[in-house]
């Protein structure tokens, strides 16, 4: 039943991270082809992307940690953080989760809105080869899995402030990459809408990108600041040198007398 919770903690945290994310982008078009009001544009785009993020964090993280993203799994899987059959239970509830919301996009959007943007699928801007796509999503997708495992893997990282820091790196990294990419950082954020909208092109960007991004992202974290030195229990200050002088201490104290 534990189990269960977690897996269905993940499915609607993705799918609220699909559902806005892509459904931002059906929203905007629709208010720009027939100006109902003004649209929100790509700034709007890409601030409820990483909102939605931030949001899905702080429903789910108490349950199941607040993966919503294959990525973050697989990483925690090669990490030795999941065991297995957990690392594939969050990752057929996050695929279930985005494919089901962007159905739903395609069910209750108008629908010349949603087959205009395809159902908000990621896509490469004119110009951008699918090689350096690959590239813009690995280097984006590095930055989100280093972001989330000091905040919410290390056992020091500021837990509390984790929705708000994955989400700010979401935001951060639409600016830098939304024109090319999409900005993705996300398997399942392609892979939903692209089934919905049956456009499954340059599929190599969303998925190879993010992956390897992911790993290169989390591995380099663990490498550098988990592997040698352990993570400290949250409130603890006191690091070697601070040991070292706290020994000398008790050297130094007179022994106590004898009863």
């Amino acid at each position: 039943m534990q189990a269960f919770r977690r897996y269905l903690a993940e499915f609607i945290g993705t799918f609220i991270v699909v559902f806005i994310a892509a459904g931002a982008i059906v929203a905007d078009v629709f208010l720009t082809r027939t100006r109902l009001a003004d649209s929100f544009g790509p700034l709007g785009i890409i601030a409820a992307y990483g909102l939605a993020v931030a949001l899905a964090m702080l429903v789910v993280m108490p349950v199941s940690g607040a993966h919503l993203n294959p990525v973050i799994s697989i990483s925690a899987y090669v990490a030795r953080r999941l065991t297995f059959s957990e690392a594939a239970g969050y990752v057929l509830a996050q695929v279930a989760g985005g494919i089901v919301a962007a159905f739903l996009l395609r069910a209750i959007m108008p629908k010349s809105a949603f087959d205009f943007v395809s159902g908000g699928v990621p896509g490469l801007a004119t110009g951008i080869k699918v090689v350096q796509a690959a590239a813009i999503e690995v280097v984006l997708t590095f930055f989100l899995t280093f972001t989330f495992w000091a905040v919410l893997i290390d056992e020091r990282g500021p837990r509390v402030l984790a929705p708000f820091a994955v989400g700010l790196v979401v935001i951060v990294g639409g600016l830098a990459g939304a024109a090319f990419t999409g900005a993705a950082m996300n398997p399942v954020r392609w892979l939903g809408p692209a089934l919905a909208s049956v456009h499954l092109s340059n599929w190599l960007v969303w998925t190879v990108g993010p992956l390897l991004g992911g790993l290169l992202g989390s591995l380099t974290y663990e490498a550098l600041f988990l592997s040698e030195f352990p993570a400290m229990p949250s409130g603890t200050a006191s690091g070697p040198d601070e040991e070292e002088e706290e020994e000398e201490e008790e050297e130094g104290e007179p022994p106590s007398p004898e009863a």
